[in-house]
């Protein structure tokens, strides 16, 4: 298919090209020409031979001049090639062709467009087309596809499916800048004289953004993004969160590329466009806007780096929580954690985890870990964050096994009471500096815990295998007698319930 389009080409740039002929038309043209002399000297040689004009040497210098002379025009073709694929300093270069220099029968335009997009979107370029025949694999370098690109939307601007092209230029020019500069650029060129654009000079934002409302529905058509981009320009971040009443229609894949240069910009459009929707819709909202899902990550990297703690109060030297600096602000917690428990796969998820360790955001690392069936590790942290809430809390987790109580409880006696240190604490934190502290990790608070869990007359027997009873102050011993009670209690009323129950039963069946 390439090699097709690339021979199209040649005759969509003798019609709607520029005035300089294109490198494929001079290279076939000097190889046709070069054939043909050859030829022609080949045929006057054999004459000559005939008649017995010339000698064999004569002959065969003649035709090695020949050759020289074909590989020294491929050779100066090869230089234009590179030369006109360098030239290309910026994307404001040369003007666009935004509307066709003819008349063009409808049926006619649509099969040009759909072949000359198509042209882009496999990188079939003028310039570009011999060498991409001649490389192995059978590509352009990068620098040079992108100059290609750019000079192909400037002169085919008005043949180019404008959906497709910003599709593709995502897709595959992600990594030019460049690329994306110039499809703004034809777009400004192609709406320089539309209401909204004039209106940009004099108006205020709230006007434009009313204007831009009556001109809809825009469905997903490009010319909203180049007035969206014209608004950030003139106005900044202050225009792109009333740029959520326009989702669908602009996408956040779309404020992404506005703001490249700025991720704290679109890391507040997304978060506005989350929080515009119900809390029971905010999820799915944002599964459907993961495409790729490799976003995602990006996304989580950007959220935990912008309005976040510094990381030298979230993590210690070793690389371990800080104690309770979970209950530090992030001013995009709730889109991280929207973010972490989506659904995605086993690798994305530790990925994930990766990231939120890195920059200590432990209330996501914990969620993480917990998912990931790395339930020691989160054990190990909330005993480093040194936060009883986190195992008895809404959000915490209780160990499951015997295992995991008996590593939970040696995880609080191992916890130094030099841990339990004073200072400046964030949100509801309490000081640290009592073992007695109700909401700290301390063996007697996990015993409890423990107790309350499993019941005093299983706990007692655990605590003492583990060799922890001495450690357990009198107020444990008063605990677990009132537990006590209140089991006899309970059961006495399952009991009464249960001889109810059974009677009712005897008396219907009688």
């Amino acid at each position: 298919m390439r090699r097709v389009l690339q021979e199209w080409l040649i005759h969509l740039e003798e019609k709607f090209g520029s005035k300089e002929h294109s490198v494929s038309s001079i290279k076939k043209c000097k190889t046709m020409c070069a054939e043909e002399e050859r030829a022609v000297l080949e045929d006057n040689l054999q004459l000559d031979l005939t008649d017995g004009g010339l000698a064999d040497k004569d002959h065969s210098s003649i035709l090695e001049h020949c050759t020289e002379k074909e590989n020294t025009d491929e050779t100066s073709v090869s230089k234009t090639v590179c030369e006109s694929s360098s030239d290309l300093k910026g994307p404001l270069d040369c003007c666009f062709q935004v509307s066709p220099p003819c008349v063009i029968d409808p049926d006619v335009q649509k099969d040009l467009v759909e072949l000359t997009t198509l042209c882009f979107e496999l990188q079939v370029f003028s310039c570009g087309s011999g060498d991409a025949e001649e490389s192995s694999d059978g590509s352009l370098p990068p620098a040079a596809s992108w100059n290609l690109a750019c000079r192909f939307m400037q002169s085919y601007f008005f043949l180019l499916d404008l959906k497709r092209l910003k599709q593709c230029i995502k897709t595959m020019y992600a990594a030019s800048p460049n690329v994306w500069e110039t499809y703004i650029a034809g777009l400004k060129e192609l709406t320089c004289h539309s209401p909204v654009a004039l209106a940009m000079e004099n108006e205020d934002m709230l006007k434009i953004l009313k204007q831009l409302h009556d001109l809809g529905p825009w469905d997903d058509s490009p010319l909203l993004l180049v007035h969206a981009q014209r608004l950030y320009e003139k106005f900044g971040e202050t225009a792109l969160r009333p740029l959520i009443k326009f989702h669908p229609s602009l996408l956040p894949s779309d404020i992404k590329q506005l703001c490249r240069n700025d991720p704290a910009h679109f890391l507040a459009y997304l978060d506005s466009l989350v929080k515009s929707k119900p809390e029971d819709k905010r999820s799915s909202l944002l599964r459907s806007l993961l495409h790729p899902q490799s976003v995602r990550l990006d996304w989580l990297c950007v959220a935990v780096s912008h309005d976040a703690p510094q990381r030298a109060n979230t993590v210690d030297a070793e690389g371990n929580p800080r104690p309770r600096s979970h209950l530090f602000t992030w001013g995009y917690s709730q889109l991280i954690l929207l973010l972490i428990k989506l659904p995605a796969d086993f690798v994305t998820k530790e990925k994930m985890a990766d990231i939120c360790k890195s920059h200590g955001f432990w209330p996501g690392y914990l969620c993480l870990c917990l998912e990931l069936d790395r339930r020691t590790e989160a054990f190990t942290n909330i005993a480093h964050l040194d936060d009883m809430s986190l195992l008895n809390g809404e959000d915490g987790s209780l160990p499951e096994t015997t295992e995991e109580w008996k590593f939970l409880l040696h995880l609080a006696q191992n916890h130094s009471t030099a841990f339990h240190h004073h200072g400046p604490q964030n949100g509801n934190a309490v000081s640290n500096g009592s073992p007695s502290c109700p909401d700290c990790i301390t063996v007697e608070n996990v015993a409890l815990l423990l107790a309350k869990a499993i019941g005093p007359n299983r706990a007692v027997p655990l605590l003492q295998e583990c060799g922890l009873t001495l450690e357990l102050s009198e107020r444990f011993t008063a605990v677990c007698e009132i537990l006590k009670i209140a089991e006899k209690r309970q059961r006495a009323l399952i009991q009464s319930m249960l001889e109810r129950c059974d009677r009712f039963l005897w008396s219907q069946q009688a």
